[in-house]
């Protein structure tokens, strides 16, 4: 019998759709529309979330233009199960160790359905494009060879110039770390921007959580360009929601800070 905690509608919508609601829309069309590979045979398949490909297309289409001019193999998936992090949400907030633990155990079980769609296409390692997965992924598959994208990022870019400033919002990912005890890999995001020649950063720390109003806060008050790069899609989200007045802020993802200095190489 399922753990009270643990919503039960939710659980049936991942095991019938992959998706964490019934309402998000179609993965496929999306990437057709984007003209992203699906199910390809490839070294590498992305795992993007189960909300990102309606949210930020714009942003995996970025993330694989990078791969395909570095010649990384790559393919998103037509059919990815979530990984069930949104599961976890009131078992973490009753601190529920029974429910986590049953949490864990049904998220391990619709994460192994996506590491044998890569066994099936072929491919040797994930991409994990989406932050609460990252972690949850690590814990559940210590041996898969996973990773966090900016690695991926950061193999297929080579040495790239773009001269100006950027804000970095790196994110505190606390709620991260209740999902899982792996860290989140934060040092491949520094060796991209370590790789793009004439870039200066200005990193903003998170002293809380952005989805916090003192976290938000300290987010924007502490910009000082009109660039502001995040790794986190929750923090993207939150940048974008909550755009000073008094300041032209752009908030990007590394895709497409990394996209944009390699349109403009020579």
């Amino acid at each position: 019998m399922t753990h009270p905690l643990i919503d039960q509608e939710m659980l049936q919508a991942i095991e019938d759709t992959g998706n964490t609601s019934r309402d998000l829309p179609d993965r496929t069309a999306i990437f057709e529309q984007h003209q992203l590979p699906v199910d390809r045979p490839s070294d590498n398949i992305v795992v993007t979330g189960c909300q990102i490909p309606g949210a930020f297309p714009h942003v995996l289409a970025a993330l694989s233009r990078i791969l395909d001019r570095g010649g990384v193999s790559h393919t998103f998936l037509s059919r990815e199960y979530c990984c069930g992090n949104n599961l976890f949400r009131p078992a973490i907030k009753a601190k529920d160790e029974a429910a986590m633990v049953e949490c864990r155990a049904w998220s391990k079980m619709f994460v192994g359905r996506n590491v044998e769609t890569m066994k099936k296409l072929g491919a040797k390692r994930m991409i994990i494009f989406c932050s609460p997965c990252y972690p949850i992924y690590k814990h559940a598959f210590p041996d898969a060879d996973i990773v966090f994208y900016p690695q991926a990022i950061f193999e297929a870019m080579g040495k790239v110039t773009l001269e100006g400033s950027v804000d970095y919002y790196a994110g505190c990912y606390k709620l991260h770390k209740k999902f899982s005890p792996v860290p989140m890999d934060l040092d491949s995001a520094n060796k991209v921007f370590e790789a793009i020649e004439g870039l200066q950063v200005n990193r903003i720390s998170a002293p809380a959580c952005c989805y916090k109003p003192e976290g938000v806060a300290h987010m924007m008050n502490n910009a000082t360009t009109d660039l502001m790069v995040h790794v986190c899609t929750g923090c993207y989200i939150q940048a974008l929601l909550n755009l000073p007045k008094d300041k032209n802020i752009r908030p990007m993802m590394l895709p497409e800070l990394v996209d944009m200095a390699l349109a403009n190489q020579k």
